[in-house]
């Protein structure tokens, strides 16, 4: 038998989620990256964990940024086909550290910011994701996928 889904029920639950704080769905397991790393390990660990984008931060675990699969692909983009050469000998040519090509302005949300707040500036800003800060820190990150699997969930899906 099919579940019908009453579509008033499930835009009154989305209203509802929208209201929530961010802390109440987002992933408290983060990557982040060093702005000193090396771009190799980004580029390792764009594949290990499959994400999008990482938090950069500074010694003092501070975000001072944010780096993404589209800033990868600006990198290749540029050096064309000798990208695979670059890879291979285990640096990047023009490129000591992850600072060089981070973006210095990331879009951030506090844990108490509202859930209709982080899928706005993910859609207005076209990113899948925002680092959820605190005094400065990383404590989480939420992404489309965690407003959608609250959706899905909802829904009974």
């Amino acid at each position: 038998m099919i579940k019908r889904i009453d579509f008033n029920e499930i835009m009154e639950k989305c209203k509802e989620l929208g209201q929530k704080k961010v802390k109440e769905i987002m992933s408290k397991e983060i990557v982040t990256v060093k702005e000193h790393g090396q771009f190799l390990e980004f580029a390792t660990d764009i594949e290990m964990y499959n994400y999008l984008s990482f938090p950069v931060v500074n010694e003092d675990d501070e975000i001072v940024g944010i780096i993404s699969q589209t800033d990868l692909l600006k990198l290749i983009l540029f050096h064309g086909p000798t990208r695979n050469k670059l890879l291979v000998e285990k640096y990047f040519l023009g490129v000591p550290s992850i600072k060089l090509i981070m973006n210095f302005h990331p879009i951030t949300l506090s844990p108490e910011d509202i859930v209709d707040e982080a899928a706005y500036l993910m859609f207005e800003h076209k990113i899948q994701s925002i680092p959820i800060i605190e005094k400065k820190k990383v404590v989480g990150v939420i992404g489309k996928i965690d407003i959608v699997s609250q959706i899905l969930r909802t829904m009974g899906l």
